[in-house]
């Protein structure tokens, strides 16, 4: 392979491809990825990080204080914004490429190691989490980076020379690499603390070497091998069998606290519980995973892997133990919480399968008397993984602005309300005295700067399996019952209310939420779809309350059914709508016993004298008799989303006439 020099430093065609894939991956992660509002989980990070030195770093949370530690000095330095929020994920994100490439190329060879930066630089799935601040792309990053040095030491590579010490050469480890992991490992750890289960990895590594020798007919009973599998059956019992495991676990608690004693013995009756409801949860969640990112050629992954096997024992050993049995261990014992996201951290082990399977096709080609270079083939597919569906999708990631489930919920289940521009236009007209009030303080304190009270008058009861109301608060100022929300807002002359689905849904008694249609004013160009805006001016009190109020938008495209009647033996009867936000002729679609039809902006009251459609105003429309029956109807609204998906209307009150 042609290589190329400049002044002291060599490389060839594959480093300049490493290169434009690090470049590009890069690209990928950065761009526009100040773009969406804060999500909850984010705040973990970004709060901490905004209020050092004031508030403790360490939380109850397992926040990754790693990431932490990298986002305090950019908001120092440079400002408070999602941007350099989320700025080390991207950084470690776009690492993980040269990173992956390295230990692919030490472990296996370098035309796997290309094809799994080519890999990793497309997956969707490691696009997004390298565009959160969350400590994932971080934790995927050091845990890769401890398994690499952690595997020469511990002789993966067949790289050990016996030395003087007696004790090393028994171990067959190297020191020097031994003293660096460790130093790895704490960073790791102090990324998530999934790190502890590459001593499960270990285990099961050395357990395969012993059986090896064992089936050869050449095992050593007194090898450090056959210890370490001594130690792992004794382990395994002391995991597995409730008695034993609960004279040790007494013993665990008087030095370790209790929530780390219960991540690293699990709980054998919720094991048992789970196993009887939903045996396959988590191990369906993970292998969803697998099956989304990549899913033309997930499988390959599988085969990869068992290639590794036959083509690096140890190393393939070595890729099973820490990919495998982790992925069992997350699916059957540690199984609790179950995310898509705890797969990343040993993901990548996982794409070095898939391009471990690519290589040895193309190794094969020569066999198949097709005659081309191993080198050239390596870039042909490094060129193909780059037109898959997941570069596609991380393109498209990347360059559309738009809030809601950004990707696939086999990615992620995070859902991203736009708060943001809501907040911005509240901004100029934010009074000092003026009191907020969300379903969601965090985002207002972050995005207004001003401490909120929160809007819920309910919260679930994990233990009784319910939603319960909050209790009745009379002293302090809140927005927990219909009450002290009235209270709150007679103690103030002005004061906003911004609430996301919350506002909707059962966190909401409907007492309180009818309370604010009522006295509160919607303010419709400050709303978005995911977020409404209300305001309060004691001055200025709504004159024309709400009876209704349905928000209709994109994501919630139709309402509920309401009932009315109708006077009998009335030939002519003309439907009365309240509505704000109509902008198209057929946008408004609504429903009266199953019958669809759509709503005229022309029939508007201040239209035929303005032309202005989207103001607040009374349309009327005359109704076919012939739809309506003699006793009850339903009526309900929705949006037509297939020509105006990106239309919003409110409808405040409904009459017949």
């Amino acid at each position: 392979m042609k290589k190329y020099r400049i002044k002291s430093f060599e490389f060839d065609s594959y480093t300049l491809v490493l290169l434009a894939l690090t470049i590009v991956a890069f690209v990928l992660r950065v761009w526009n990825v100040d773009y969406l509002t804060l999500w909850v989980d984010e705040y973990v990070h970004v709060d901490r990080a905004r209020f050092f030195p004031v508030s403790p770093l360490f939380t109850d949370d397992n926040n990754g204080i790693l990431y932490t530690l990298f986002v305090i000095p950019l908001f120092k330095l440079f400002a408070v914004n999602e941007f350099w929020a989320r700025f080390p994920s991207v950084v470690f994100g776009t690492l993980l490429v040269p990173m992956a490439y390295l230990f692919a190329k030490k472990y296996l060879n370098r035309h796997t190691a290309l094809l799994t930066a080519a890999l990793i630089t497309c997956s969707t799935y490691l696009v997004f989490w390298s565009r959160i601040a969350r400590n994932y792309a971080i934790f995927a990053f050091f845990f890769l980076l401890l398994l690499f040095v952690l595997g020469q030491a511990l002789n993966v590579d067949n790289g050990f020379k016996e030395t003087k010490n007696k004790v090393l050469n028994y171990l067959k480890i190297r020191s020097k690499y031994l003293w660096i992991s460790l130093v790895l490992l704490v960073l790791s750890i102090l990324s998530h603390q999934l790190t502890f289960l590459a001593i499960y990895g270990i285990l099961f590594y050395y357990v395969l070497l012993f059986v090896t020798d064992l089936v050869r007919g050449r095992a050593n009973f007194k090898s450090f091998e056959a210890v370490v599998s001594y130690f792992a059956v004794v382990f395994s019992a002391i995991l597995f069998i409730p008695s034993i495991q609960a004279v040790f676990k007494s013993v665990f608690l008087l030095f370790l606290p209790e929530n780390v004693a219960n991540w690293v013995l699990p709980n054998l009756a919720r094991l048992s519980e789970l196993w009887a409801t939903e045996p396959y949860k988590a191990f369906q969640i993970y292998l969803e995973v697998l099956k989304t990112d990549y899913h033309a050629i997930y499988w390959l992954g599988f085969i990869g892997l068992a290639v590794a096997l036959f083509r690096y024992r140890k190393t393939g050993y070595y890729l099973i133990s820490m990919f495998g049995v982790l992925f069992l261990l997350m699916s059957f014992v540690f199984r609790e919480p179950s995310l898509p996201r705890y797969l990343i951290y040993i993901y990548p082990l996982f794409l070095m399968g898939i391009a471990l399977s690519i290589q040895t096709v193309l190794s094969g080609l020569p066999k198949l008397k097709i005659n081309i270079k191993p080198e050239y083939a390596t870039l042909i597919a490094v060129a193909l993984i780059c037109c898959l569906p997941p570069a596609r999708t991380s393109a498209q990631l990347v360059k559309t602005k738009a809030h809601g489930q950004v990707v696939s919920p086999a990615f992620s289940a995070f859902y991203f309300p736009d708060w943001k521009t809501s907040a911005q236009k509240i901004k100029p007209q934010l009074g000092k005295n003026d009191v907020v009030i969300s379903t969601m303080p965090t985002y207002v304190d972050f995005y207004l700067g001003k401490s909120g009270y929160q809007f819920r008058q309910r919260v679930y009861n994990a233990t009784a399996h319910q939603y319960d109301n909050l209790p009745v608060d009379t002293i302090h100022p809140n927005a927990n019952s219909t009450p002290a929300l009235a209270k709150l807002l007679n103690s103030t002359d002005k004061a906003w209310l911004l609430a996301d689905y919350y506002f909707n849904n059962v966190m909401t008694d409907p007492e309180t939420r009818d309370f604010v249609v009522r006295n509160m004013r919607f303010e419709y160009d400050m709303s978005n779809q995911y977020v409404s805006v209300f305001s309060w001016d004691k001055a200025n009190p709504v004159t024309q309350p709400a009876r209704l109020f349905e928000f209709i938008h994109a994501e919630k495209p139709g309402s509920y059914p309401y009932q009315f009647t109708v006077p009998q033996n009335q030939p002519n009867i003309s439907l009365l709508l309240d509505v704000e936000g109509i902008t198209h002729d057929n946008a408004m679609l609504v429903s009266i016993n199953g019958n669809v039809f759509a709503l005229p902006c022309q029939s508007g009251e201040i239209y035929r004298q303005t032309g202005d459609s989207k103001s607040r105003q009374w349309y009327s429309v005359q109704l076919p008799i012939q739809i309506l029956r003699p006793d009850v109807n339903e009526i309900a609204f929705g949006l037509n989303t297939q020509h105006y998906p990106n239309d919003q209307y409110v409808v405040y009150n409904m009459g017949f006439q």
